[in-house]
């Protein structure tokens, strides 16, 4: 964690910052050796094998990108964008139910 990271997530709206803490919190708890930076305006994660994932926060949404998203399996179908490879999960809310597709998710993207 760097203060560029922290604060990114200290501007984000109220609405939002549990919602992405929440986020950061699970993929640093599934990759807890990644890189967590601020790029392109977003915090972005990556290890040995390069970025994984990002979040960004847009007025009505947030989004936790996955930057090989095409080659992960998805059952649970939370995955959204017609991209080369990427894809990415948008939020209103909380995960609510799909937090334990979301972990797998990250378990793989993790490992690519």
């Amino acid at each position: 964690m760097s203060d560029d990271t922290d604060a990114w997530f200290e501007a984000a709206p109220p609405g939002h910052r549990a919602v992405l803490l929440h986020l950061r919190k699970l993929i640093l708890s599934v990759a807890p050796s990644a890189v967590e930076e601020v790029k392109w305006g977003r915090p972005c994660y990556s290890n040995s094998r390069g970025m994984f994932c990002y979040l960004h926060s847009a007025k009505s949404h947030l989004t936790l990108g996955f930057q090989k998203g095409t080659a992960l399996k998805d059952p649970d179908h939370l995955l959204e964008g017609t991209g080369k490879g990427m894809r990415h999960i948008k939020f209103q809310d909380g995960l609510g139910a799909r937090e334990s597709g979301v972990v797998e998710l990250l378990r793989q993207a993790a490992s690519l």
